[in-house]
């Protein structure tokens, strides 16, 4: 799902901003922009961040501000590559026929030139802030997500009760199918026998038995019953539930597909019609549910 969150965390004049923009996918993939000097820590973070999201198009980006003082935590600039960088820049520029110059905030973008200046990697506060401005990050981006989610909730609920009450009207009619196709039965199979032969009533109610089983469809509409309620329960859930659903979209179809096989009714087939279109809609839609 959509959303934006952004934690800033300060101790001990170590300032650490994390921003986190989400889009919608079915799956949890992370672009993470970090520091050099966090670099030994990106798949730690990864981790981190996968047991907290379940799903989106994660963009983040997480920026420092170190104390001075603390010499042994800030990354110390290549000054040496920075001058080739400089050159290159330069070269490309001319080549390119740019009329902007290259400034120092152009050189300050490559992370490549900063390296650490401590051989054992990152101090256990150091760490700490980061893990705390990355996890403020998330209770926002869940928080702006959720505001999201209730709006799409209200309209599945709405979709959702479409669905029953279309569900109930063809059982209705289905119901209401089986003393006609009964007596159009009756009718052709008469006609059929030659005016001195008579009909056997055994017989013909075996026919409309097997006839009635091809027609009813109350089985179906009992199951979409079952998927639609637990469909609501799953929304009203603490727990990620987007995969859940979207098996259960998967069911509807199926039982929606047998009720317009079965009926070989016209009118069915168009409410049928417009459960598919529902259908098709919410599964859309549910593909940014967490």
């Amino acid at each position: 799902m959509t959303g934006f969150g952004r934690g800033e965390i300060t101790r001990n004049g170590l300032t650490i901003t994390v921003e986190i923009r989400s889009v919608n996918n079915r799956y949890c993939e992370i672009s993470l922009k970090l520091p050099g000097l966090f670099q030994p820590m990106e798949q730690e973070l990864r981790d981190l961040i996968q047991k907290q999201v379940d799903r989106g198009k994660l963009s983040i980006t997480v920026r420092a501000e170190f104390p001075v003082a603390a010499t042994s935590s800030v990354p110390s600039f290549d000054v040496g590559a920075a001058k080739a960088l400089m050159t290159q820049l330069e070269q490309l520029r001319a080549e390119l026929k740019l009329d902007e110059p290259i400034t120092l905030n152009h050189i300050m973008r490559f992370d490549s030139l900063y390296t650490s200046k401590e051989s054992d990697g990152l101090d256990a506060a150091t760490k700490s802030v980061l893990i705390d401005a990355i996890l403020a990050a998330i209770v926002n981006l869940k928080k702006m997500r959720k505001e999201e989610g209730d709006h799409l909730q209200a309209d599945l609920t709405e979709r959702l009760n479409v669905i029953e009450s279309t569900c109930a009207q063809i059982g209705s009619m289905s119901k209401e199918r089986l003393p006609e196709a009964k007596k159009k039965m009756t009718d052709r199979i008469q006609a059929l026998l030659d005016s001195e032969q008579t009909l056997d009533p055994g017989r013909l109610e075996l026919e409309v038995a097997l006839l009635a089983d091809k027609l009813d469809i109350t089985e179906e509409i009992v199951r979409m019953g079952s998927h639609i309620a637990y469909f609501r329960k799953a929304m009203e859930g603490s727990e990620p539930a987007g995969r859940k659903i979207n098996f259960l979209i998967q069911e509807m179809h199926r039982e929606v597909n047998t009720m317009g096989s079965k009926a070989n009714h016209s009118a069915i087939a168009h409410l049928v019609v417009e459960l598919k279109e529902i259908l098709e809609i919410i599964r859309e839609q549910i593909q940014n549910i967490e």
